[in-house]
């Protein structure tokens, strides 16, 4: 993974002071949600299955990509929770179902559907970006790509189901809570920070990961990052 750009929590003041009723809002959504979250989807016994191996070579590239284009490295966790979404859900068509279970059976096809999602999540995130489709190695026309994209968020509804939003964003929520009740210094903020930035983008990669709920992942990461307060390394 690309080195992790400086950042600080205090940086947006309106984000701090609504801290509280941000993050009341998505544990609500996440609740509503929680009874169509992400299922397993993967049998490690079926060898005509993709692996947990295929999915994070796949995530490794997909941060590749966002990397060398300078899109938000946040993108990934967005496609990913698209996919895992679609993948472990029952699908509403005919064609939904059968994109499903090429892509659980073939990673020419998986990859196709990883490609659809990372296009679509790159065009919400950066609506002003014409994408160049050449972008994900012409592996795909543009047709192929476009017509998985229909059937990801047309052909089903998984996509809807899938986490409203990352991790790391859960996890910085949290920070901000708590940033008015602990007197810490700006640096050992900006600390935590990137750590739970880095472990929460390392655990898009973890296939395991995908079946828990989004704010359990970015509790997991503020307390590791917690723990390293008390490195040696981190105190020198």
């Amino acid at each position: 993974m690309s080195a992790l750009a400086p950042v600080h929590l205090s940086d947006d003041a309106f984000a701090i002071a609504n801290a509280p009723e941000i993050l009341s809002s998505i544990l609500q959504k996440e609740l509503v949600t929680l009874a169509n979250s992400c299922n397993e989807y993967l049998d490690p016994t079926d060898p005509s299955m993709v692996t947990a191996a295929d999915r994070m070579a796949l995530v490794d590239w997909c941060y590749n990509i966002v990397d060398n284009c300078q899109y938000p490295r946040e993108t990934v966790a967005m496609t990913m929770g698209m996919v895992d979404a679609f993948l472990s859900m029952p699908s509403s068509t005919a064609d939904a179902a059968r994109a499903s279970d090429e892509a659980l059976h073939n990673q020419h096809k998986f990859q196709l559907l990883t490609i659809a999602a990372l296009y679509c999540s790159i065009k919400a995130a950066k609506s002003d970006v014409v994408i160049p489709i050449d972008l994900f190695g012409g592996l795909y026309t543009k047709e192929e790509i476009e017509t998985m994209e229909c059937t990801l968020l047309s052909g089903s509804s998984s996509w809807r189901f899938a986490p409203a939003v990352t991790a790391y964003e859960v996890g910085r929520t949290i920070l901000s809570v708590l940033l008015s009740y602990t007197s810490l210094p700006e640096t050992t903020w900006g600390f935590l920070l990137d750590e739970v930035q880095y472990q929460t983008e390392h655990a898009v990669r973890d296939y395991y990961f995908s079946t828990q709920r989004t704010s359990t992942v970015a509790l997991a990461a503020i307390f590791n990052a917690v723990k390293c307060l008390s490195s040696k390394a981190h105190q020198e």
